[in-house]
């Protein structure tokens, strides 16, 4: 995958800074979660209007949402409502087990549509 780093990398280790020495030093303070980015695999960004596609992630050079569009507008990852719904909230309605299916709820050119999209392992 290309071009994915989250804060969620940092959140296992204590950083250290030795200014004086221009060093760092890290430490690992639990273990790694290996399934802590499978998720549906779509970048959100947010704007006044709500949350909307910035970019469908790629494995082996295919996109791992179909029928999903860069610029659609994110109403519903299942059950969770993205207007009253907090950030961490919705990405963890987008995490899951690889494979499983959340239902998204998407408004393009005006209209809602309903489309599955699974879960990947990243």
């Amino acid at each position: 995958m290309i071009g994915w780093l989250g804060g969620n990398v940092l959140r296992d280790f204590r950083l250290m800074i030795d200014f004086p020495r221009r060093m760092t030093y890290w430490e690992r303070v639990s273990d790694l979660d290996p399934h802590d980015l499978d998720q549906v695999g779509v970048t959100l960004e947010k704007r006044s209007e709500g949350y909307f596609i910035a970019g469908i992630a790629e494995t082996s050079g295919k996109p791992t949402v179909d029928a999903v569009r860069v610029g659609d507008k994110l109403i519903q990852v299942d059950s969770v409502l993205l207007s009253s719904a907090t950030r961490g909230a919705i990405f963890a309605a987008l995490h899951g087990e690889p494979g499983s299916v959340r239902m998204l709820v998407l408004e393009r050119d005006g209209q809602q549509l309903t489309l599955p999209a699974k879960v990947t392992a990243f």
